[in-house]
């Protein structure tokens, strides 16, 4: 269910774009724990100091000047060209220790900000460790729909590719029917790679999402994600359901999107 807060400490919000920063904040406020949100700029919740990608060294010290011990990424956050950061001094020097993994899938170039992160003394936690009811159970979350035989064969087939390509550190979901791969999540993200497979179905319904982790990915910076703007766009798309991680993703403001999905006949499973 992700690592365990200690409540004695600071954390330092990284928002992004979203729903889920606003999520991880109100709960925060209702656990009462001390906090400080550091907003991405252009993409990040309004009302917070806002930061640029590349001002690392400025990020830092200004958690550092807040107490922050631990450190949570949540919200979305196109990956940027390096070439289009206007990097500070610990900018540069965090691009030069992260090297080949610049050059290689996401998950390899978080795990690398990672251990930078931890040789500043801080810890880095996951929103599920806040948000411990939205970590994707291991059930059929909806009553209103739910998946037909093809539909399960899809959800295999979905995982089957999905694990082959984790090794290569390519995409966490996928968009399958009839054993078919219609689409694979790139650098466009999970919106806008249903969007693409609407007019790549082979009939008009049927279908699914499935959305996993990758092997081993680093869980703490990067969970996969659905909420209900997903539930929308697979019912615009004529898909008949979602399958997620287990234990190994989440759904942002969890009961009005499962809600949402049965008012639409859209399935949610985790397996």
């Amino acid at each position: 269910m992700g690592i365990k807060v200690n409540s004695a400490n600071k954390i330092a919000l990284i928002a992004g774009g979203g729903s889920l920063p606003t999520e991880v904040i109100e709960k925060l406020d209702d656990l009462r724990r001390p906090y400080v949100v550091l907003s991405i700029a252009d993409i990040g919740p309004s009302g917070y100091r806002k930061f640029g990608l590349g001002k690392i060294g400025e990020m830092l010290e200004y958690l550092k000047e807040a107490g922050a011990t631990e450190i949570l990424f949540c919200g979305n956050v196109k990956r940027p060209s390096f070439f289009s950061l206007k990097l500070d001094a610990v900018g540069k020097k965090w691009l030069s220790a992260l090297g080949v993994r610049l050059f290689l899938g996401d998950d390899a170039l978080l795990k690398g900000v990672k251990r930078l992160i931890e040789k500043e003394g801080l810890s880095v936690i996951g929103a599920q460790s806040i948000l411990t009811t939205s970590v994707t159970p291991k059930r059929l979350l909806t009553d209103g729909s739910k998946p037909n035989d093809m539909d399960l064969r899809d959800i295999a087939r979905g995982i089957f590719v999905l694990n082959a390509l984790s090794r290569a550190d390519v995409g966490q979901a996928v968009v399958v029917q009839e054993g078919m791969v219609l689409g694979i999540e790139a650098a466009e993200g999970t919106s806008d790679l249903i969007s693409r497979c609407k007019k790549l179905k082979l009939s008009p319904k049927g279908g699914v999402l499935v959305k996993i982790a990758k092997t081993g990915q680093e869980k703490s910076i990067d969970l996969p994600t659905i909420g209900p703007s997903t539930v929308h766009s697979i019912f615009d798309c004529g898909l008949n359901g979602i399958a997620l991680g287990a234990h190994s993703s989440q759904i942002i403001d969890f009961e009005n999107t499962i809600g949402l999905a049965n008012k639409l006949r859209v399935f949610i499973i985790g397996c």
